[in-house]
């Protein structure tokens, strides 16, 4: 009897300790994520509580189509996603990678036509908490600072978009290629990193034929600016990077 009690406990301790050890790591991601900027883990822990429902998915998989509904706030608690822009034509084009911890599209979840605009594909494993727009909604009532930091979030989403755009309409394929060396450069936080992405990925996300973005990329490190070597690249002249992103001429 005293045995199999003993058995029995350790096991209820093991799995009681595993969870929690699972429970204190989402709740250092979201610590870091700017939607709850300010708020101690004890404010995240009484808006988040511990019905957890997280999904995860493999590198190539489709977390998001273009086109869904957006009913809930999608957390990204860990890894990487890619956001692109699919045609009817069957052209691509690249819009941006988001590293955890982020939220996915947090300007389409209250849009009267909410309608995800991007196909979201993981880059490596990926694990989102997503929440129901009905309880992050509640969420946001009771929690001042949550709603501010909401507000930032999607206010700085739609400058972005608005940059964005405007690259994408009037850069050339260099100066697109530029902005997205700078972006990634920031993401790592250094002029030297790894891009997981092919080259053909890259001309889909870039909407450019892979014997073009070959030849620019090309170009780039005749001209100085870059240094590359299969997916490694180093940002040699970054200021010269920038202005090119800059005046897109």
């Amino acid at each position: 009897m005293v045995q199999k009690y003993s058995l029995n406990e350790e096991s209820f301790v093991i799995k009681v300790t595993k969870r929690n050890f699972f429970y204190i790591c989402i709740m250092e991601n979201l610590n870091q994520c700017i939607l709850f900027s300010g708020m101690s883990e004890e404010e995240i822990h009484k808006v988040i509580g511990q019905k957890l429902g997280i999904r995860t998915y493999k590198n190539g998989d489709k977390v998001i189509s273009q086109g869904d509904d957006c009913n809930y706030l999608y957390i990204l608690l860990e890894g990487e996603v890619s956001n692109s822009m699919s045609h009817v034509s069957g052209k691509n084009m690249y819009i941006e990678s988001i590293s955890a911890p982020g939220v996915l599209a947090p300007a389409i979840l209250y849009a009267k036509i909410n309608k995800f605009p991007v196909d979201v594909t993981a880059v490596g494993t990926v694990r989102i908490l997503p929440i129901p727009r009905v309880e992050f909604t509640y969420m946001l009532q009771r929690t001042p600072k949550l709603l501010l930091n909401f507000l930032q979030m999607i206010s700085d989403r739609g400058a972005f978009l608005s940059t964005k755009i405007r690259s994408l309409s009037f850069g050339t394929i260099k100066s697109r290629i530029a902005g997205y060396l700078l972006e990634i450069a920031a993401q790592h936080g250094s002029l030297e990193f790894k891009i997981k992405h092919t080259q053909q990925e890259l001309a889909n996300m870039f909407g450019v034929t892979r014997p073009a973005l070959s030849k620019t990329i090309k170009e780039m490190i005749d001209e100085g600016l870059i240094e590359s070597n299969q997916k490694s690249y180093i940002i040699t002249n970054k200021r010269e990077l920038y202005r090119l992103f800059r005046d897109k001429n």
